[in-house]
């Protein structure tokens, strides 16, 4: 072939290496989304399974969960939580023990972490409140995201992060929350992560006794799984990608985990989750609690769930505090932390709603108990009788 004499054979080369080098990274690019898609859209079908079941959960019920479960198989078949958690229900309904067994070989071989873990959604950590005349150790979880990641998070909060270090700091504060220091896991925008929340409120479920006391606050993003969803089926963690669904699904932590968390491992008779998800600033699809997240949260026995707000309001904030938790730290310093949970959260929704009539605006928070639920004095010093401040 004759070359045109004002082109440069070399020159053209180098063109072309840089045009297919440039065309290789898109493609890699590519696979690597579709690869996250393809992953996210499958947690997402293992998750609609793991809603379905519980301790009460009917043949039915667990027989569509298989149903969501071999398609998340079908999406990513070396998925291994849904290899395990296929083999429960299999083994729940008496059913195809060959399958089963591979099932649990291929959890083994595709490191589940439900597995490693030990989560069983059909077992309940707390059945039935026990006596407990005395207060254990206290451990709490409080996590506030305002800064997501850069590149691919949701919109900033404008006071999740200081909410949660202030409620941190009176926590600790020995004349007021009474927590040890070391036993108050504290994760703030970079640092709380998808994985490292999870690690913390495993830690203390694996660490707390029954006569302990745990808290657990979060407050972020809330997302449902699509716009006629409305319920909080994702929380959105700093490193959440948010850009489309299916990487959300892969990337958020599913309120399924911290429920499944809270119900089947913790064992404290006492525990208390705290939910700001559905902030002022957040948009339009930002969530609240529902009855639904609610429910799974206060499943078995000795648990108190509180949300900012009802299911179709917003959370309001002012410059610096969100008006619900700034007046449970009010509220809560005020009494030197002795006071009864349910007084607590009856002063601090007067507080909130007075705050947002004030605005022209509506604020109700909500509270919610296990069945058999023991009355909680969060203040209350390790030793110390259960209803009262005072040591041992």
């Amino acid at each position: 072939m004759t070359m045109h004499p004002f082109i440069d054979q070399r020159s053209l080369t180098r063109r072309e290496m840089i045009a297919a080098a440039a065309a290789a990274a898109a493609a890699s690019r590519l696979r690597a989304q579709n690869a996250s898609d393809i992953v996210g859209a499958a947690r997402d079908l293992m998750y609609q399974a793991l809603e379905l079941l519980s301790p009460h959960a009917t043949p039915a019920e667990v027989t569509r969960a298989i149903r969501f479960l071999r398609g998340a198989l079908d999406q990513y078949p070396a998925f291994g939580d849904a290899h395990y958690y296929r083999s429960l229900c299999l083994k729940r309904l008496n059913q195809e023990p060959p399958l089963q067994k591979s099932d649990m070989e291929a959890a083994q071989r595709y490191q589940s972490e439900a597995l490693r873990d030990a989560h069983d959604p059909f077992f309940l950590a707390v059945p039935k409140i026990e006596t407990l005349p005395r207060v254990g150790q206290k451990w709490a979880l409080v996590v506030g995201i305002s800064q997501f990641h850069p590149d691919k998070g949701g919109e900033p909060l404008r006071c999740a992060a200081n909410d949660a270090a202030s409620l941190a700091e009176v926590l600790r504060d020995p004349n007021v929350g009474r927590f040890a220091p070391d036993h108050v896991f504290e994760l703030k925008n970079q640092d709380a992560t998808t994985v490292g929340i999870k690690v913390k409120l495993n830690t203390i479920a694996r660490k707390a006794a029954p006569e302990d006391v745990v808290l657990a606050y979060i407050s972020t993003h809330g997302s449902s799984r699509d716009d006629d969803h409305r319920q909080v089926s994702y929380i959105h963690t700093y490193d959440t990608d948010s850009r489309t669904r299916d990487q959300l699904f892969a990337t958020a932590l599913a309120m399924v985990d911290i429920s499944g968390i809270i119900a089947n491992r913790c064992v404290a008779q006492r525990t208390v989750v705290i939910l700001d998800t559905c902030h002022s600033g957040a948009g339009a699809s930002a969530q609240a609690l529902t009855n639904i997240e609610i429910d799974r949260l206060r499943e078995g026995a000795g648990r108190y769930v509180l949300s900012a707000c009802e299911p179709d309001q917003k959370s309001y904030e002012d410059a610096v505090h969100g008006f619900f938790t700034a007046s449970l730290i009010e509220r809560f310093r005020a009494r030197k932390g002795c006071i009864p949970l349910k007084d607590l959260f009856a002063q601090v929704s007067t507080d909130v709603g007075e705050k947002a009539r004030k605005q022209n605006r509506q604020q109700r928070p909500v509270m919610a108990s296990s069945s058999s639920a023991a009355e909680i004095v969060l203040g209350a010093a390790p030793g110390s009788s259960a209803g009262s401040c005072g040591t041992a």
